[in-house]
């Protein structure tokens, strides 16, 4: 009994340690990503946004089928070899080369799709991404299975940072667009780099067809549950700067990079982590559950105060952050924000399954995600940005409910153990919502945007954290608790 309470509290430790660089390495990737976004929206039109977003989100699908195929597989296989990591490697840099070559000569006919048949060389700058990426694709499942995440974030950091600089640069010089290309390649290519200086192993071209076949039994249905997830926003994305043309594109583009800031900073954090702990724990259904139901508690806190703050708050956020010429799109933003009360409860979704051997069954509600978005958009034309905000919200909404389906069959939790985690922190929600609508009209409208967020941010805070200690103090004291736990230099 006292050997499994030990090996539970080295897991807890270990996890929390790993929580703690993962959000550090998230965190801040997201705050130099945001900052620089920042920066060039008060330096490029709504039209450079468009275009520049809709060529990348072609690069970041195909990307992922680069830096993803293998990743699940190679960290939730129990017995694997160096061959194991050298076949990924050498498919993923053959894959990346092709993905490379195929945009330079689709890049034309994509610019003419987007009504810019100037722009194609930006694509093919662009492609430059795929084998920058291809380099570490194998490093990075690597150290997640070992919860070696420091590294992990040591080379994410210098290569956002140092890829920011430069197209900040640019752009300042007068390169425009092309500041935004240099910064994503650099980025891709710097991190990798890096991690390659800090890894003790590194892959090599040679390649094994029964290792193929055993990652690849694994592998190629959890990467098209990841394929499905990122394909859905980014076709939203190009679908966008099709029909509504791309200064609108560009409109969207940044309500919704404003909202993914702050999903980075945490959701990620916790969904990379998650994978290797549950995988841990995939013999054993009960702590299996236990494990589940507490992460989505903790994962509900976190972003119901992170988005909530942003969707009461975002005509100051937006003002103060992009400059009064975007202020147009804090409605989308707030909607976009809100959100988060139903994409909370299913972050934890992916993981579990993929976890307990079962990353297929997440292809159905992706699917009917993908088949709503899809759907709607030629349907409806998506003639303005709140058609476009509206099939986004519906998307989300709909896939709701199968998620939770999938979650009963799998691991026997119903609908009151899944949502359970959400009570405290809807109630923290709605107090927070409260407070902000009772406040904001005693703030006059000569009052500048600095005071009145300075006069709300701290108030969302409040009543947010009042409302939890107030309703559930247990749940306030393991918060503390597993903070504690991060910050414990003492390895275990």
């Amino acid at each position: 009994m006292a050997l499994e309470s030990r090996l539970v509290e080295i897991t807890r430790s270990r996890a929390a340690k790993s929580v703690l660089w993962s959000a550090v390495e998230n965190g801040g990737l997201a705050l130099i990503s945001f900052g620089a976004l920042v920066i060039f929206s008060r330096l490029l039109t709504p039209t450079d946004f468009g275009i520049f977003s809709a060529m990348l989100a072609l690069v970041e699908l195909l990307g992922v089928l680069v830096s993803m195929t293998f990743h699940d597989a190679l960290v939730q296989r129990k017995e694997i070899t160096e061959l194991h990591f050298d076949t990924a490697f050498t498919f993923t840099i053959v894959l990346s080369l092709i993905f490379a070559g195929g945009c330079a000569v689709f890049a034309p006919f994509f610019a003419r799709l987007l009504g810019k048949p100037d722009a194609w060389p930006l694509l093919c700058g662009l492609s430059l991404c795929f084998p920058a990426s291809a380099l570490s694709a194998t490093i990075v499942p690597r150290q997640r299975r070992e919860l070696q995440f420091r590294a992990l974030a040591f080379r994410s950091l210098i290569g956002r940072f140092a890829g920011a600089l430069v197209g900040i640069a640019l752009v300042v010089l007068g390169a425009g667009v092309w500041g935004l290309v240099v910064q994503q390649v650099l980025i891709a290519l710097l991190g990798s780099l890096v991690l390659w200086l800090l890894a003790d192993n590194h892959p090599r071209l040679r390649f094994g067809w029964p290792e193929f076949r055993q990652l690849a039994r694994f592998g190629l249905p959890s990467v098209g549950v990841v394929f499905l997830s990122f394909s859905i926003k980014r076709l939203f994305i190009i679908f966008a700067a099709v029909y509504l043309g791309a200064e609108a594109a560009g409109y969207l583009n940044l309500s919704l990079r404003a909202v993914d800031v702050f999903w980075a900073i945490v959701a990620t954090a916790v969904s990379q982590v998650a994978l290797p702990i549950l995988a841990g724990l995939q013999s054993d259904p009960a702590r299996l559950k236990r494990a589940f139901q507490q992460a989505t508690t903790f994962t509900c806190l976190a972003l119901y105060l992170c988005f909530g703050a942003l969707a009461f708050m975002a005509p100051e956020v937006v003002e103060i952050l992009f400059g009064a010429r975007w202020v147009s799109i804090a409605p989308y933003v707030s909607v976009l924000a809100i959100l988060i009360v139903v994409q909370a409860p299913r972050l934890m979704a992916s993981p579990v399954l993929t976890a307990m051997g079962h990353p297929r069954d997440l292809l159905l509600p992706l699917g009917v995600d993908l088949i709503v978005v899809v759907t709607a958009v030629l349907a409806s034309g998506m003639p303005t940005v709140w058609w476009a905000i509206g099939i986004w919200a519906a998307r989300e909404l709909l896939g709701a409910p199968i998620t939770g389906w999938l979650l009963w069959r799998r691991t026997g939790l119903g609908v009151r153990a899944q949502l359970r985690g959400i009570i405290v922190p809807a109630y923290a929600l709605a107090a927070m919502a409260a407070a902000v609508f009772a406040v904001r009209p005693w703030l006059g409208s000569d009052l500048g945007v600095a005071w009145r967020l300075l006069v709300l941010l701290p108030l969302c805070a409040l009543a947010f954290l009042s409302t939890i200690a107030l309703v559930d103090r247990s749940l306030v004291r393991a918060v503390i608790g597993l903070g504690a736990a991060a910050l414990n230099r003492r390895d275990v």
